[in-house]
């Protein structure tokens, strides 16, 4: 395939910052000057678009080179030769602003494939017009290496599928091109919705991944110790998940905080602890009972801002009922690009 990544990696992060050779013993380039490497020695004919030539050493653009991949400074030169366009850029504006600029100079039924800087129903959502009036043939995939690229943890990527919402913002067919472009290099391609591939691929999976824990933790006590229907666990288990996610919406982390209130969740929670082996809330009760102090005067000082704790979902089928469809969805999308942004 014929394959442009735009955006090197900024390896004074990675290695400066991060110290990932010390950590893991393996050498730069990270991120996408690393996927464009894999990517050509995987047979491809790729193009790295970067303007900024400081982001590697000499040493670094001479092994990416070695591999036969072409280094331009050109986004346009690199997208009339992309049949997918991978966006290692940086976050928000930049990453639309390139998307923009390529989109007409792609080939027919090119993929432009977000990694981990934007959401890809947020590029399809800024790419709207363009998509509807001119590239209808273009789609929007995530091809999300959900690790940093060149490090051990690095043997899969998270592509975007279908949404939630039942919007298809690629074709089966372009996205069967992501997964063999995937296993071509050797890695494991997920295929998850494309407006969940953020929880589960960015850094914010670390949320993800304690809160499912903890989820599942209350659904097994809740249906199995208590015997509670699944029904109200779940309407339980909405509640709680709404209300901080509210609280973070409209207060931030401290304000969360304040309003939660971590002395009293421990007294709450400890009497939440009916199986012989329940880690994950050991582990958050050890967590919670030794807070930072710092951060305790911050909530201390923080203010709850005025919130609306409602179930979402329930919300957008009232707007739907008392709007209408179109006037409701506009308001939707509207909304999401706000939470996604």
């Amino acid at each position: 395939m014929k394959i442009a990544v735009y955006g090197a990696g900024n390896q004074e992060l990675y290695v400066e910052q991060l110290k990932l050779p010390e950590k893991y013993g393996r050498t730069p380039p990270y991120g996408g000057s690393r996927m464009a490497i894999e990517f050509a020695e995987a047979g491809h004919e790729v193009y790295l678009a970067e303007v900024d030539r400081n982001m590697l050493s000499s040493s670094m653009w001479q092994s990416v080179e070695d591999t036969g991949v072409t280094v331009t400074s050109s986004d346009v030169e690199a997208a009339e030769n992309a049949e997918i366009a991978i966006l290692f850029t940086p976050f928000g504006k930049p990453t639309f602003t390139i998307a923009k600029n390529i989109i007409s100079h792609l080939p027919e039924k090119g993929i432009i494939a977000n990694t981990c800087t934007v959401s890809p129903l947020v590029l399809y959502y800024v790419l709207e017009v363009e998509l509807k009036r001119k590239r209808r043939d273009v789609g929007i995939c995530s091809l999300h290496p959900a690790a940093v690229p060149g490090t051990p943890q690095h043997g899969h990527y998270v592509i975007g599928g279908h949404t939630t919402n039942d919007l298809d913002l690629a074709t089966p067919q372009q996205i069967q091109k992501c997964v063999d472009l995937v296993e071509s290099s050797k890695k494991v391609a997920y295929i998850v919705p494309a407006d969940v591939s953020s929880a589960v691929a960015d850094m914010g999976s670390l949320v993800t991944a304690v809160t499912l824990s903890g989820v599942l933790d209350y659904y097994q006590v809740g249906t199995k110790i208590i015997k509670a229907p699944s029904e109200m666990v779940e309407k339980q288990i909405l509640m709680t998940l709404q209300t901080m996610a509210s609280l973070v919406e409209s207060s931030g982390v401290e304000g969360l905080l304040k309003a939660i209130n971590p002395e009293l969740l421990v007294k709450s929670a400890s009497s939440m602890h009916l199986l012989e082996e329940q880690n994950d809330l050991d582990a958050a009760l050890e967590t919670l009972s030794n807070l930072d102090s710092e951060l305790m005067q911050k909530a201390h000082d923080a203010e709850i801002k005025p919130t609306n704790l409602v179930a979402a979902q329930a919300l957008t089928r009232e707007l739907l009922a008392l709007m209408g469809e179109r006037a409701s969805e506009g308001t939707i999308r509207r909304c999401m690009r706000k939470m996604f942004e």
